[in-house]
């Protein structure tokens, strides 16, 4: 190894859910056996594991085993809940009855 890249973390044994439309695999983007490294705060490489240009071991830090799970790198969850506005008099009432 020579030239390759050194992360902090890469995830492997996972399976990713890119959302982009061209990504291989199929729908969400999936990529099956695919591998998700971590430099800093960043996602520094997102791709099938055999596209890896070295070992996980010898490119990052810490290789963690995702035990076949999904990861859906880069989601930003954004949603609210509402608050309720009125008086709740009346629901407290009947769960207490």
């Amino acid at each position: 190894m020579t030239d390759s890249p050194r992360w902090d973390r890469i995830w492997v044994n996972i399976h990713a859910a890119t959302m982009v439309d061209d990504a291989v695999g199929g729908p969400y983007g999936a990529i099956g056996d695919a591998a998700v490294a971590v430099q800093g705060d960043r996602i520094a490489w997102l791709g099938a594991l055999c596209d890896l240009p070295d070992l996980p071991a010898r490119l990052a830090a810490e290789v963690i085993d995702g035990r076949g799970a999904w990861m859906t790198p880069g989601l930003i969850d954004c949603h609210t809940h509402l608050v309720y506005g009125g008086s709740r008099a009346l629901e407290f009432e009947a769960r207490l009855n």
